[in-house]
Formats: C-alpha cells, sequence, structure tokens
C-alpha cells in the first residue's frame, strides 16, 4: 500500500504502565523515502539522549538481529521502533513517569518544525 506511493514505514511500539494495567500502543506511521532513510539516526540520537542518564539497563538495543521480546526483558516497560526490514531500536524504560508515552511522534514534530524554519 505505502509502497504504491513511495512512502517508508516506521513502527513505534510503547509498552508502559505495566503495574497498574497492561498497556501497550503500536502505531505505523508513514514517511516520505528519503525522511525515512534518515530515520535510524534520528531515533537512535533520540534515544540516547532519552530518559535517566545514568540507567540500569542497556540505553539502546539494537534490534537488527533478535526481535524486541528477546531482547527487552519481561516485565520490563519499553519503547521500541521499527524500520521494516532494517530492523530497529529499543528502549528499557527507567522512569515512566518522566518518559513521554508520546516520545516517537515528538521526535518528528520537531524534526518537521526544524525544517520549516530552516527553509525560512
Amino acid at each position: 500500500m505505502f509502497e504504491a506511493m513511495e512512502l517508508d514505514c516506521v513502527f513505534l511500539e510503547t509498552n508502559m504502565s505495566m503495574k497498574k494495567r497492561y498497556h501497550m500502543v503500536y502505531e505505523c506511521i508513514p514517511l516520505p523515502r528519503e525522511v525515512g532513510d534518515m530515520a535510524p539516526i534520528y531515533f537512535k540520537k533520540a534515544i540516547m539522549e532519552s530518559d535517566e542518564e545514568w540507567s540500569m539497563n542497556k540505553k539502546l538495543i539494537d534490534l537488527s538481529s533478535k526481535d524486541v521480546r528477546k531482547s527487552v526483558p519481561k516485565g520490563l516497560p519499553y519503547f521500541s521502533v521499527d524500520f521494516g526490514l532494517q530492523g530497529g531500536f529499543a528502549h528499557i524504560i527507567e522512569d515512566q513517569h518522566k518518559f513521554p508515552h508520546y516520545f516517537g511522534k515528538v521526535l518528528w514534530c520537531e524534526r518537521s518544525i526544524y525544517q520549516l524554519f530552516s527553509v525560512l
């Protein structure tokens, strides 16, 4: 479907609030192909800068060789991004109260606003 429109897809998965109620959100965001090619760079940088400075868990988990279910310990909240056939990244959320549930979408909004003002 997106291939015919020359679009790439980025899949965002956020799994939080596991103690209160199990809550997972999975989203598909279509992007222009040239933006989709740069998506791994932007997400890697954003994940490295997110959450706590000092964490108990690995900050960035590469999902190119394993599935997120095999990479993230069961019962821990996480954010993951998948770039289709290219694999993706995951991040274990240390503090659920500080980590925004809209993390992946904010990244694209900030990037779009930056591009808009750099053209002006």
